[in-house]
C-alpha cells in the first residue's frame, strides 16, 4: 500500500504515529486512543515547538460546533495518559497556563506506513517458518538415506520406507492443520466475540428488590454491590447524584427508590446502554440472589448470575462471588477481575448492620447533609472497628463541615488499615491520608495522578485534584482539573464550589458568578459556594444580593456561618463592635451544636480580627479562651498571628513551635503560616529585614497565603524606609482582592499604600490612598485608634 506523502509518520520517544491509518504505537504496540484525542495529537505534532492556543485548538478541532473549553481539557487529559505523563510532570505535553498548549519533544517524520511495517514483518516470519520446516525435511531424508546405506540396505527398500514416512508425514500435518483450524476458530470466536458492554458504556445500578422483608437488606445490598462493582476500572457506573438530578427531571422525588423501571427510565433518558438489577429471596433459611444485566432500549437482558447464601451472614460473601462472575459475563478481561477483585467483606465490611448504618449515612451525604451523615457513620465504625471506608467518607463529611482535626484523624485511622480494600478504595484512603491527614499536597497529588491512570473516568480524583490545587494557590490549574471533574460529573457542588472560588481567587468575578448560578440552577449549591456568592455580592455593594445568600443559611445546621460572614464584613469596614457581637452569637450556636472545633476558630479568628484592628488589649485573654475549647491547627495558627502582631513574641514563637511539631508534612503550614509568624514576630521585634528573610519561603504558595506575605513584607519596608518596595507589596494586594475578598488586609493596604507613598514622596498617590481607606471604613467605629491617626495623617498630607 503506498503512502500518502500529506499525511506522514511521525516518531518520538518510543511512540510512532500513523496519521493515514489513525494509529498510535508505543514500540510497535497499539495504543488505543479516542478519534477526538488523535486529533489533537495530530495538530499538537504539526504545529510542534509552537504554543498552541486554546482558541485556535478549539477552532481546528471544532471548526462547526460551539463547546465549552472542557472538551478539550478532557482530551488532553485523555492523551496524556496515553502517553504515559502526567501535567505536573510532562515530557511531551507542556501546559502554557493561561494560553495553551505545546509539544516539546523532539520529533522525527517518517515516511513508510506502520501497516507496511506490520504486514511485512508477520509475512517475514511466516516465510522463516516454512523454510526451517523444508531444511528439516531435508535434513531427515539425507540422515536416513546415509543409515541405510550404511546398513546395507537397497534403495529401493529406503524410498519404501521414506515413501510411508512421507505418507505419515502428510497424515500427521494434515490432523494438525485440522487442529490447528479448530483451535484457531475457537480463539478467533472467543477473541471476536462480541462483548455484553465496552469501556465506553455506561451502567445504572439500580436498587435491589428485597423480597425477605428484612429491612437489613434495605439499601445495603445495592451499596455492597457499588463498592464491588467500582474497584473494576472496566465498568463504569452511573453516578446517584446524576440519578438523583434526573428523577428530579422525570418529576420525581430526588430519592425515589430506583425500581428496574424507574432505572430503565433513566437509562432511556440519559442514553445508557445497560441497568443492573438485583433481587434477594429467603427460603427457609437459605436466601437466593441474582443479579441481572438488562439492555435498557429493548428489555432483553444481557447476562446473568444467580447465587444462594446458606445463611445471613453469608449473603455479602455470596452476593461478592456473583458480582465477579457478572463481570465475567459482561466483557471483562479475566486479567482485570483477577487484579481488581477484593471480596465485599474486605472491601467494606462483614457486618450487615455496620454497612446498613453506613449506607443511611451515604443518603444523608447523596442530599449534601453533611452533619446529619455523621452519626450513622460513627455508628458504622462503632460496629465494626475496621470499617475503612466508613472511617475515610466519616474523614470526608468531617471536612465538608470545616472539623478539620476529626477529618485528620478518621484519614489517619483509614490509611493504617488500607491494605484490607480494594485498588480504588485504597488510592483514595490514601489520597485523602495526606489531603487531610497529613495535609502533604505533592503527596496527595501525586496519589490522585495516579487514580485518574487506573479510572480515567473516574470524577473524585480529578475532583480532589482540584480542591489540591486550590488549597495551594495554583489557580490555574485548579481551574483546568475542575472543568475536567464537571465534564465528568455535573451533578455533585464540589466541582462548581472549587472552580468558582478559583476564578474568584483570580478576580475573574462574572465568569465565577456564571459558574455559581450554573450550580444552583441545577438545585445543587454548598455553604462555600455560598460563602463566595456572598463576597462577590459585597465586592459590588450589592446589598439584595448579600441578604440573598444570607437567608439561604436559616434553619439550617451550620446558620453559624452566616452570622461568621457578616463578622468579617464587619471587621473589613472597621465596625469593630458590630465584629464581637456576630462572633458572640456564632459561638452561641456553635456550641449549642458541640462543634468544639469550628467554636475554637471563630474565638481565635475573632481575636486576629480585633489585633489588626488594633484592639490588642483583649487579645491575650481571647486566644487563650478559644485555646482552651480546643487547640487544632487552625486556631493555632490564628492565635499566633494575634499574638506576634500585639506584640506577645514569645507566646506566639511557643505557639508557632507547636504548630510545626504538629503539621510537620503539611504544605501550607510549613510553607505559608509559620513564616508567616515568624516575619510577625521578627516585625515587631524591630527586625525587618529579618522578617523579608523569613518571607521568602512562601513565594511558591503566595497566592494562597490571604495577603500576609505581602501585608508583613510591606510592614518590614516601611520600617526600612523603603517605601517604593512597600508600595509595590501593597499594591499586589489591591490588584489581587479575589484572594481574600473580606480580609480585613485589604482596607488596611490602601492606608499602608498611603504611608509608603507619603514616604517615596509621591504625595498625590498618598493622598488617593488615604481617601479610599477612609471610603472603605466611613461606617467605622470613631474610636479605633487606626482609624484616628489615618485621619490626622491625611489632614498633614493636605
Amino acid at each position: 500500500m503506498a503512502s500518502d506523502s500529506s499525511q506522514p509518520c511521525y516518531e518520538f520517544g518510543p511512540f510512532r504515529v500513523d496519521a493515514r491509518n489513525h494509529l498510535l504505537l508505543r514500540e510497535g504496540q497499539p495504543v488505543p486512543l479516542s478519534p477526538k484525542a488523535f486529533e489533537v495529537l495530530l495538530v499538537l505534532l504539526e504545529h510542534r515547538g509552537r504554543v498552541l492556543e486554546k482558541d485556535e485548538l478549539i477552532e481546528r478541532l471544532w471548526p462547526d460546533s460551539v463547546v465549552e473549553e472542557a472538551n478539550l481539557t478532557v482530551n488532553i487529559s485523555a492523551l496524556r495518559k496515553a502517553l504515559g505523563e502526567s501535567r505536573n510532570h510532562p515530557q511531551y505535553i507542556v501546559t502554557v497556563p493561561g494560553r495553551g498548549y505545546r509539544f516539546a519533544a523532539e520529533v522525527k517524520e517518517v515516511s513508510e506506513p506502520t501497516t507496511e511495517l506490520v504486514v511485512q514483518q508477520r509475512a517475514s516470519a511466516s516465510l522463516v517458518i516454512e523454510e526451517e520446516e523444508s531444511e528439516s525435511s531435508a535434513a531427515d531424508f539425507t540422515q536416513e538415506s546415509a543409515a541405510a546405506r550404511r546398513g546395507g540396505a537397497s534403495s529401493d527398500s529406503v524410498a519404501q520406507s521414506w515413501s510411508g514416512r512421507i505418507k505419515r508425514h502428510k497424515l500427521g500435518v494434515g490432523l494438525a492443520l485440522v487442529a490447528l483450524m479448530a483451535v484457531a476458530g475457537v480463539s478467533f470466536a472467543y477473541l471476536h466475540r462480541r462483548p455484553a458492554l465496552t469501556e465506553k458504556d455506561t451502567v445504572l445500578l439500580a436498587d435491589f428488590e428485597n423480597q425477605t422483608g428484612d429491612v437489613i437488606f434495605d439499601g445495603t445490598l445495592k451499596q455492597a454491590l457499588a463498592v464491588q462493582l467500582e474497584q473494576s476500572p472496566f465498568l463504569n457506573i452511573f453516578p446517584d447524584e446524576r440519578v438523583r438530578e434526573t428523577l428530579r427531571l422525570m418529576k420525581r422525588p430526588a430519592d425515589e427508590r430506583v425500581t428496574s423501571a424507574v432505572a430503565r427510565e433513566v437509562c432511556q433518558r440519559q442514553n445508557l446502554k445497560a441497568m443492573l438489577s438485583g433481587s434477594i429471596a429467603s427460603l427457609g433459611h437459605d436466601y437466593v440472589l441474582t443479579l441481572e444485566a438488562i439492555n435498557s432500549q429493548t428489555g432483553d437482558v444481557i447476562a446473568r448470575e444467580q447465587v444462594e447464601a446458606g445463611s445471613k451472614e453469608q449473603v455479602l460473601r455470596a452476593l461478592g462471588q456473583a458480582a465477579t462472575k457478572l463481570r465475567e459475563k459482561l466483557g471483562e478481561s479475566l486479567h482485570l477481575i483477577q487484579q481488581f477483585d477484593v471480596p465485599i467483606a474486605q472491601a467494606t465490611t462483614s457486618s450487615l448492620e455496620a454497612l446498613k448504618a453506613y449506607s443511611l449515612g451515604y443518603e444523608q451525604n447523596l442530599k449534601g447533609k453533611y452533619l446529619e451523615a455523621i452519626p450513622f457513620y460513627k455508628r458504622a465504625i462503632e460496629l465494626d472497628p475496621n470499617f475503612v471506608l466508613a472511617y475515610s467518607t466519616l474523614s470526608g463529611a468531617y471536612s465538608n463541615t470545616l472539623q478539620l482535626e476529626l477529618a485528620a484523624e478518621c484519614a489517619e485511622k483509614a490509611y493504617q488499615l488500607r491494605e484490607r480494600v480494594s485498588e480504588r478504595e485504597r488510592l483514595s484512603v490514601s489520597g485523602r491520608y495526606y489531603l487531610s491527614g497529613t495535609q502533604d499536597m505533592d503527596k496527595a497529588m501525586e496519589v490522585f495522578e495516579v487514580w485518574k491512570r487506573t479510572y480515567p473516568r473516574s470524577f473524585t480524583p480529578v475532583n480532589n485534584l482540584a480542591f489540591a490545587y486550590l488549597t495551594t494557590g495554583q489557580y490555574g490549574q485548579a481551574i483546568e482539573e475542575a472543568r475536567e471533574a464537571i465534564q465528568l460529573n455535573p451533578t455533585p457542588s464540589q466541582p462548581y464550589a472549587n472552580l468558582g472560588r478559583a476564578l474568584v481567587r483570580l478576580d475573574r468575578y462574572t465568569e465565577a458568578q456564571e459558574v455559581f448560578e450554573r450550580a444552583l440552577a441545577r438545585n445543587i449549591g454548598s455553604s462555600a459556594m455560598h460563602s463566595d456568592l456572598y463576597a462577590l455580592a459585597f465586592i459590588r455593594g450589592d446589598a439584595t444580593g448579600m441578604k440573598k445568600q444570607l437567608d439561604w443559611w436559616t434553619g439550617r445546621p451550620n446558620e453559624y456561618a452566616a452570622l461568621e460572614v457578616q463578622g468579617d464584613t464587619a471587621a473589613f469596614q472597621g465596625r469593630w463592635r458590630q465584629a464581637r457581637e456576630f462572633a458572640r452569637r456564632a459561638l452561641d450556636l456553635e456550641q449549642h451544636r458541640g462543634l468544639k472545633e469550628i467554636a475554637s476558630i471563630s474565638v481565635t479568628w475573632g481575636a486576629l480580627k480585633e489585633a489588626l484592628l488594633g484592639q490588642c488589649q483583649s487579645v491575650p485573654k481571647e486566644t487563650s479562651e478559644g485555646l482552651a475549647i480546643e487547640r487544632n491547627v487552625r486556631s493555632l495558627r490564628a492565635s499566633a498571628r494575634a499574638l506576634a502582631i500585639c506584640g506577645e513574641a514569645s507566646q506566639a514563637q511557643a505557639l508557632a513551635e507547636e504548630l510545626a511539631r504538629r503539621s510537620p508534612k503539611d504544605t501550607v503550614i510549613q510553607a505559608i503560616w509559620l513564616p508567616v509568624i515568624r516575619a510577625a514576630v521578627e516585625t515587631q521585634r524591630g527586625n525587618p529585614a529579618a522578617a523579608i528573610q523569613s518571607l521568602q519561603a512562601t513565594s511558591r504558595y503566595e497566592a494562597a497565603a490571604e495577603f500576609w506575605p505581602a501585608s508583613l513584607r510591606g510592614q518590614a519596608y516601611l520600617r526600612l524606609r523603603a517605601g517604593r518596595e512597600a508600595m509595590a507589596e501593597f499594591q499586589k494586594i489591591l490588584d489581587h482582592r479575589g484572594q481574600d475578598p473580606l480580609s480585613p488586609l485589604y482596607p488596611l493596604a490602601h492606608l499602608e499604600l498611603a504611608r509608603a507613598a507619603a514616604l517615596a514622596g509621591d504625595v498625590a498617590q498618598s493622598r488617593k490612598a488615604y481617601e479610599d481607606f477612609l471610603a472603605l471604613w466611613k461606617d467605622a467605629d470613631p474610636e479605633l485608634p487606626i482609624l484616628i491617626e489615618a485621619k490626622k495623617e491625611y489632614e498633614r498630607l493636605k
